[in-house]
């Protein structure tokens, strides 16, 4: 009887290992198809394409079609992702080093009609385009409709997408200056070398980098350099910052056209992001350098060190014991196109 048993229960064992090892059947479309990311966050005005939808053992070939996108907070039809606007194209691509002039760059691009917002026919991936600089800033909920040999199923909410503002601009490092005595290349050291800084705001003890975009058009930056009065340098004053043999990078490196006025300087580029991602894994990343020379700097300001208490009030004194001159450092990244004011305000006295 025992034997009987045991064989028995070979037999069941055996049949429910070929069921568990049955195929899911030709056609299954599951009720909990799915997107890995969820919710899945965009920035405004970056292009961008999501990874597939997870199908749940559903079985291809896809059909997926776009149905709505709806405002998580009204529950109302977002239209502003299925209107059509002008999105700048690269009909080949652009080339920071080579592409030089205005006419070598509109010779590469040209503008075509795009949404926001799509989905891809038999992935289910979603593309985002520059045109999503147009949406409200927001949180939606997308529908898609999945047809496959099986039927058609409709999957309301699929996914939330949080559409955040752009970062118009960031600043990669905080800018600095040092002081050098005017014939030498060894830093003056006073108390704000300690280098307290505010990251988030462009802020050190020797310097304030405060940017605005002011404009959609032209993409340019106005590089301004004031003293710590306000009275403002004459572009002429910034000038490269000597290595060697050679130069360290300036805006104009990665400019296509750099114009100096009485001031401040002008710097052309060709699109976002500035500088172009090229310039990240080069010598010395995006870092800017200038030099203003002595015959622009009457004086210097110092630090009390024994009050010295950043980022409070800190008590400053003035330092004209010989000539001197400043070098400059920054570094930013532009993220939206258009014309943006960069206003370096110096803890130094223009002549």
């Amino acid at each position: 009887m025992k034997k009987y048993i045991k064989l028995l229960n070979l037999v069941l064992f055996a049949v429910a290992g070929i069921l568990s090892c049955k195929k899911t059947a030709p056609g299954f479309l599951s009720d909990n198809v799915r997107y890995s990311a969820d919710p899945l966050v965009v920035n405004q005005g970056v292009f961008l394409i999501s990874n597939g939808i997870i199908p749940d053992n559903s079985t291809p070939p896809f059909k997926i079609t776009l149905l709505n996108v709806r405002n998580m907070t009204t529950g109302a039809r977002e239209e502003t992702f299925f209107k059509e606007y002008d999105v700048p194209v690269w009909k080949t691509a652009y080339d920071p080093i080579t592409d030089t002039t205005l006419d070598l760059i509109n010779k590469k691009r040209a503008f075509e009609k795009k949404v926001p917002f799509s989905v891809l026919e038999k992935s289910g991936q979603f593309l985002f385009t520059q045109a999503t600089e147009n949406v409200p800033p927001g949180q939606y909920l997308i529908d898609i409709k999945i047809e496959n040999p099986h039927g058609t199923k409709t999957y309301m909410g699929v996914c939330k997408v949080i559409l955040n503002p752009i970062v118009q601009y960031e600043y990669v490092n905080t800018p600095y200056f040092i002081a050098l005595p005017a014939n030498s290349e060894t830093g003056i050291r006073f108390a704000y070398d300690d280098q307290w800084i505010d990251a988030d705001k462009g802020q050190s003890t020797t310097i304030t980098l405060n940017i605005k975009r002011v404009a959609a058009s032209p993409n340019q930056i106005v590089l301004k350099v004031l003293d710590k009065n306000g009275a403002v340098f004459p572009g002429a004053a910034l000038e490269r910052r000597p290595s060697g043999n050679s130069f360290l990078k300036t805006l104009s490196t990665f400019a296509y056209k750099t114009t100096v006025t009485d001031t401040a300087v002008l710097y052309d580029y060709a699109q976002t992001r500035f500088p172009d991602v090229y310039w990240d894994s080069q010598s010395n990343g995006l870092n800017c350098y200038y030099r203003i020379y002595d015959k622009y700097i009457a004086s210097i300001d110092t630090a009390d060190s024994k009050n010295w208490n950043p980022p409070g009030q800190i008590p400053y004194g003035t330092w004209n014991k010989q000539p001197v001159k400043l070098n400059i450092r920054f570094n930013t990244k532009i993220n939206q196109p258009g014309k943006y004011i960069y206003e370096l305000r110096l803890k130094a006295t223009k002549k």
